[in-house]
């Protein structure tokens, strides 16, 4: 997959897959409310609150062929914006080709 920014909403499962000679790197991960979209359709209010989270679905899923992420556990890790307001993941990712390095006893 190579795609423009992903929006998982809050109740939603982050799934990255790849082929299988392939691992998930991730680009780019943000949680919050950045913008209208699919995950939040109207404008109530303090759109534009957001964290990156990039490290921690890189902890999760990079090097994975396959990985699955509740998009809610996100909220007991790091909440951005006011706690009565759903907040939604935006991220993307990237499919590799493994490398496997072998080494030589001599």
């Amino acid at each position: 997959m190579d795609a423009d920014g992903t929006e998982f909403c809050q109740f939603e499962l982050f799934n990255a897959s790849c082929s299988s000679n392939q691992v998930i790197v991730i680009d780019e991960a943000q949680y919050g409310r950045q913008r209208i979209g699919r995950c939040v359709t109207r404008d109530y209010g303090h759109l534009g609150c957001s964290a990156n989270v990039a490290d921690l679905l890189d902890q999760a899923c990079s090097g994975l062929a396959w990985c699955q992420f509740s998009v809610s556990s996100i909220r007991d890790i790091v909440n951005p914006c006011p706690k009565d307001l759903t907040a939604y993941l935006e991220a993307t990712y990237r499919c590799i080709t493994r490398t496997i390095f072998f080494s030589a006893v001599l």
